[in-house]
């Protein structure tokens, strides 16, 4: 082999590390917890939506029927964790189009790896994505959490709904 094609072999192998590495670096960027709007929030606003869990009030930032096409920025799912609320997931959303979830807690790395567009995954194994269409959290004005349990324990798991507390 002469030395000018050993050295267009090196010059060929070297770019296709570096596409490579440069694919890796993008793909480990899309993994970051997302930046924009309401993104870097670390307690839910007073006007959160709720939601509630095996007996826990979740709060939910900015409520489902405040994203539009106009909105990019984050949903926040937050929990109470020893008397402070800890983000459990942080949806990324481009002009209302939800893309990724990230997460603080790293044990579910097949989920936030998925990447999403107009609905359909197209990064990730789609049988392990989260389904799309929950991707935005729908929730209860708030208040409406308290306002359920009193109801049902007043009039047991048929009580009506209280008004003003439809998911949204």
């Amino acid at each position: 082999m002469s030395a000018n094609s050993k050295l267009g072999v090196r010059v060929r192998l070297l770019l296709t590390i570096l596409l490579l590495l440069q694919t890796t670096i993008a793909f480990a960027s899309d993994l970051d917890r997302p930046k924009g709007h309401n993104c870097e929030l670390t307690a839910p606003p007073a006007n959160s939506g709720e939601e509630f869990n095996h007996g826990i009030t979740l709060k939910i930032y900015p409520r489902a029927k405040n994203i539009s096409t106009d909105y990019s920025g984050c949903q926040i799912v937050w929990a109470p964790i020893e008397k402070r609320w800890s983000e459990v997931i942080v949806v990324s959303i481009q002009a209302g189009d939800p893309v990724r979830l990230w997460s603080p807690d790293k044990s579910d790395p097949v989920r936030t790896s998925c990447i999403y567009k107009k609905g359909k995954v197209i990064r990730g194994d789609a049988e392990h994505c989260a389904a799309a269409e929950f991707l935005i959290v729908r929730s209860l004005a708030p208040g409406c959490v308290e306002k359920i349990k009193k109801a049902v324990a007043a009039g047991g798991i048929g009580a009506q709904r209280p008004t003003g507390c439809d998911y949204e």
